[in-house]
């Protein structure tokens, strides 16, 4: 979480006693595409036009910023102007997720496991819920013997203008009960050991 203020570049008026610098404008400006709008944004945080500039209320309003999951980067900051300041709110959004693909899903059917993992079109990219996803499948594939089950998952944009992405989970189920197979071949190697010793004996 990164953020800039400017209170104090009019350190020196406020010492002598001039009052804190009043917002004359409020700016958005974007890093990457502008998949949340600049309303959207200004409704998400407390500081205004015709406010004191307040370092404690920048604080909250990027703390805002950050909860409502849309928002991937963000500093606010003050510049001088005409008589008071102008901030800037500096923004970086998360893409929005249009596809969900789940690849090489064979004994657990992909709509199943969409359903289940809860990863929600027209939503904010978020790397955590999508590692949240992940893991569900295996957990999925697990409880029914998949124990060797591998899952990974990648995001691709489809509109970088637009900030729209797909999400593809490639699975690859490995075999059922492999662990119970191995455990049973070394019984049985161990077993076989035994009775070639009691019969050389």
């Amino acid at each position: 979480m990164l953020f800039v203020t400017a209170l104090g570049l009019f350190a020196p008026a406020i010492a002598r006693g001039q009052q804190t610098p009043i917002i004359r404008s409020i700016d958005v400006q974007y890093s990457g595409p502008a998949t949340v709008s600049k309303d959207v944004i200004l409704a998400q945080i407390r500081t205004a036009v015709g406010q004191p500039y307040s370092d404690s209320t920048v604080e909250d309003d990027i703390r805002s910023l950050y909860k409502t999951g849309t928002i991937q980067n963000v500093r606010i900051f003050a510049q001088p102007e005409e008589d008071g300041v102008k901030v800037i709110v500096a923004v970086q959004t998360r893409q929005v997720l249009r596809e969900l693909v789940i690849d090489g899903a064979q004994r657990v059917s992909a709509k199943k496991l969409r359903k289940e993992i809860g990863v929600k079109l027209n939503s904010p990219v978020n790397e955590d819920d999508l590692q949240k996803a992940r893991q569900k499948i295996i957990d999925r594939y697990q409880s029914k013997g998949f124990t060797d089950i591998t899952v990974d998952f990648r995001v691709e944009p489809i509109d970088e203008s637009r900030g729209t992405a797909r999400v593809i989970y490639t699975v690859n189920e490995g075999v059922r009960g492999a662990v119970k197979r191995i455990r049973f071949d070394v019984l049985r190697a161990t077993s076989i050991s035994a009775k070639r010793f009691c019969a050389s004996r």
